[in-house]
This record gives C-alpha cells, sequence and structure tokens, in this order.
C-alpha cells in the first residue's frame, strides 16, 4: 500500500470524502462542519485543510495558496 495514502489529515481518500462532502453542505453546514472537524481532531484537520489550500480544493472556502482565507475556527 502507498504509505502516503494514510498520512495528512484523514488520509488520501478520507480527505477527498471530506471534500466532496463539504461540497454538498450549505453555508452553514460546512461551518458546522469545520467546527465539528476542528474540535473532533485539530491536527488532522489543520493538516486536511492545509491540502485544500495547495490543492486548490474548496477555494470559496480556504481560499488557494495565492490567496488564502482565514478561519477562525474558534468562532464558529
Amino acid at each position: 500500500m502507498y504509505d502516503g495514502m494514510l498520512d495528512g489529515g484523514y488520509g488520501m481518500l478520507g480527505n477527498a470524502s471530506e471534500v466532496a462532502y463539504m461540497k454538498t453542505l450549505t453555508d452553514e453546514e460546512q461551518k458546522a462542519r469545520i467546527k465539528k472537524l476542528w474540535l473532533e481532531d485539530p491536527e488532522a484537520y489543520y493538516e486536511w485543510k492545509e491540502d485544500c489550500v495547495e490543492s486548490g480544493d474548496l477555494p470559496d472556502l480556504f481560499g488557494t495558496s495565492d490567496n488564502p482565507i482565514t478561519i477562525d475556527e474558534s468562532k464558529l
């Protein structure tokens, strides 16, 4: 098995699943999901968020490498 499949955030497949799931949610539901993920495992959440920014996934939510969007997860 490719070691990278389990590294970073929720793993390669888990990261992709979270992105796909977030795309189905309303803005308010996305905020609630972000807060839940952050509270459950901040390290995995931040790794996933960084992966999203670097890969350009969810640019309206997290921004891009050139223009990241700052979120204060504690205030969601």
